[in-house]
C-alpha cells in the first residue's frame, strides 16, 4: 500500500471535518452510565437530524404499531446503539454527498449504497443478528473511500472508475494496480481517523472479501457484502442482471443458509425500505429493475440451479461409475480385475456361509497362448482373450460374473450354482472357445482352447472356511486340466469345514 498517498489524501483541505453532533453522540455512547434522556437532549438541540431520527422511527421500514414523539422515547424503544447509528448516518451523509461532484457525478456510489445498507439492514435483521442498525449505517458508509478519492484525487481517480464501467467488483484490482491504494484502504483509514465505532471500520476495509475478518465481527461485514450483492442486482444493466441475481442467492445460501424462497422474498422489502429512506436522506433511490422482476429471475434462477443440479449429480454419478469401473473392470476385455473379482468372491462367499446355498468358482487358462504372442504379435493375443471373455459372458447364468484374473487367466463366479451346473457351465463355455477360428496375415488361421478348473463350496458356514480356498482348489484343478493336454474340464471335490478335533 501507497502509505504517503494515503496520508496524503487524509491531509487533503477538501475533505469535510467530522460532525461536532456525530462526535459528541459517539463520545456520550462510549459511557456505560450515559442515560436515555441524557442522549435524547443532545440530539434535540439539532432540529434537522432529530426530526429525521423520529421520521424514520415512524416510517414503514421499522413499522412500529404506535407513533413515536421524542428522540427520547424512541431510544427507550430501539435501543441507544440504534439511535447512535440513525444520528451517525443522518450527520455524515450531509458532509459527504457534496463531495467529488466535479469531475464525476457520485449519484450512482450514493444510489447503490442506500440500497446495499437497506439490503444489509434487512438481512441482518432477518437472520436475527443482534446489531442490525450498524449494518445498516455500515452498509451506507461501505464506499466511503471511492467517495474520499473522487474529491481528493479528482480526475486521476476518474479514469481509474471509468474503466470499472458496470462492475464494481473490478474496482478495487483497479485501484491497486493504478495506486497501490484501494477504496477500502481508504474508507478504514478515514474512519478511524474519525473515531467511528470498530465494527464500523472494519466493515468497511472487508466489505468485499467478508471471509478475512474477525468471527465476532463476520455475521455483519457478511451482511453489508450480502446487501452490495442485492444492491448490484437492483442497478445492474439487463445483460448482467442473471449473473448478479445467481450470485446473490448463492451467497445468501452460503452466509446465512437463507433458501432461494427467502433471498427472493428480501428484494421486495430492500426496494420497499430504500424508496422510504431515500426521502429521508435525499438520495435518488430508482432502480434499473423491479423486485417482482428480480424476483421472478430468482424462481427462474431456482429452476436452472435445479436442472443443473440434477445434471451436475447426474454427471458426478456418471463419473463415479466411470471410476468405478477403471478401479474394478479390466479394459482390454470389458469384464472384472482381480480386484473386481476378489471383492464379488468375497461377498458371495460370506452370502453363501449365511444362506447355505452353494457357490462355484471356474478358472480358465488360454492354451499355449505365449507362442501366440510370440509369433503373431500382442496384436492377435489380445484379440484371443477378447474371444474368450466374449465366450464366457454368453454362457455366464443370471447373477454369476466373469472375470480376468490376470494374464490369460479368465474366472467365473457363480452363486446358487453346485459343482454339476459348474461342470455343464464349463464345459460349454470350453466347446465355445474351440469352435473360434481366428484369420490373420491372409489365409492363415488359428484355434485357440482353454483348460478349465472348478471347485464348489456348500454353503455351510465356518470359521474354517475361506473363499481363498476356492480359489486355490480350482486353480489347481485348472492346472491338472493343462497337465493332462489342456482343452478339458477338471472339478476337484466342494471345500467343505475342517473337522473338529474330539477334545
Amino acid at each position: 500500500m501507497d502509505q504517503q498517498l494515503l496520508e496524503r489524501i487524509l491531509k487533503c483541505e477538501r475533505l469535510p471535518s467530522f460532525p461536532a453532533i456525530a462526535a459528541r453522540v459517539i463520545e456520550m455512547c462510549g459511557d456505560e452510565n450515559v442515560s436515555i434522556r441524557e442522549l435524547g437532549e443532545v440530539l434535540s438541540h439539532d432540529t434537522a437530524i432529530s426530526t429525521k431520527i423520529l421520521r424514520t422511527i415512524n416510517s414503514s421500514f421499522y413499522g412500529l404499531r404506535h407513533r413515536v414523539t421524542t428522540v427520547e422515547r424512541a431510544t427507550a424503544m430501539l435501543g441507544i446503539n440504534a439511535v447512535k447509528m440513525l444520528a451517525l448516518g443522518f450527520s455524515l451523509v450531509p458532509q459527504l454527498k457534496g463531495m467529488g461532484g466535479e469531475d464525476f457525478d457520485p449519484t450512482i456510489i450514493w444510489k447503490r449504497s442506500l440500497f446495499a445498507a437497506v439490503g444489509a439492514h434487512t438481512i441482518a435483521r432477518e437472520v436475527k443478528f443482534e446489531h442490525y442498525e450498524e449494518a445498516f449505517i455500515a452498509g451506507l458508509l461501505q464506499d466511503l473511500g471511492v467517495i474520499v478519492l473522487l474529491q481528493t484525487l479528482r480526475a486521476d481517480y476518474v479514469k481509474v472508475i471509468e474503466q470499472a464501467v458496470d462492475a464494481h467488483g473490478k474496482l478495487r484490482s483497479l485501484e491497486q494496480q493504478e495506486l497501490d491504494l484501494d477504496h477500502a484502504q481508504v474508507g478504514q483509514a478515514l474512519a478511524e481517523s474519525w473515531i467511528l465505532p470498530a465494527v464500523l471500520s472494519i466493515a468497511i476495509s472487508r466489505h468485499e472479501d467478508p471471509e478475512e475478518v474477525d468471527p465476532k465481527y463476520q455475521p455483519l461485514v457478511r451482511s453489508v457484502a450480502l446487501g452490495a450483492k442485492a444492491a448490484d442486482c437492483f442497478l445492474c444493466p439487463e445483460d448482467q442482471q442473471a449473473g448478479r441475481v445467481k450470485s446473490y442467492i448463492r451467497h445468501a445460501s452460503q452466509w446465512f443458509d437463507l433458501s432461494q424462497e427467502q433471498a427472493g422474498a428480501y428484494l421486495e422489502n430492500i426496494q420497499d425500505g430504500t424508496k422510504e429512506l431515500g426521502k429521508l436522506f435525499e438520495i435518488e433511490s430508482s432502480a434499473q429493475q423491479s423486485a417482482e422482476d428480480l424476483m421472478a429471475m430468482a424462481n427462474e434462477t431456482l429452476a436452472d440451479l435445479t436442472v443443473k443440479t440434477i445434471q451436475h449429480v447426474s454427471r458426478l454419478e456418471e463419473e463415479n461409475q466411470q471410476l468405478s469401473n477403471q478401479a474394478n473392470y479390466d479394459p482390454l476385455t470389458s469384464t472384472l480385475n482381480r480386484g473386481g473379482l476378489d471383492q464379488m468372491l468375497q461377498q458371495e462367499f460370506e452370502a453363501a456361509g449365511q444362506t447355505g446355498k452353494p457357490l462355484s468358482v471356474i478358472f480358465f487358462d488360454a492354451d499355449k497362448f505365449k507362442p501366440i504372442n510370440d509369433n503373431h504379435g500382442h496384436h492377435v493375443g489380445d484379440r484371443v482373450l477378447q474371444l474368450i471373455a466374449s465366450s464366457m459372458n454368453e454362457s455366464v447364468p443370471v447373477g454369476g460374473r466373469v472375470g480376468r484374473y490376470g494374464g490369460d487367466e479368465f474366472t467365473m463366479v457363480l452363486p446358487g450354482v453346485d459343482g454339476a451346473q459348474a461342470t455343464a457351465i464349463a464345459e460349454k463355455v470350453r466347446q465355445r472357445v474351440e469352435k473360434v477360428i481366428i484369420e490373420h496375415d491372409g489365409d492363415e488361421k488359428l484355434q485357440i482352447t482353454v483348460s478349465v478348473g472348478l471347485c464348489s463350496y456348500n454353503g455351510t458356514a465356518s470359521p474354517g472356511c475361506q473363499a481363498e480356498q476356492l480359489i486355490v482348489a480350482a486353480d489347481k484343478a485348472m492346472y491338472a486340466a493343462k497337465s493332462a493336454g489342456g482343452n478339458r474340464v477338471y472339478r476337484l471335490p466342494p471345500i467343505d469345514p475342517p473337522k473338529q478335533k474330539a477334545g
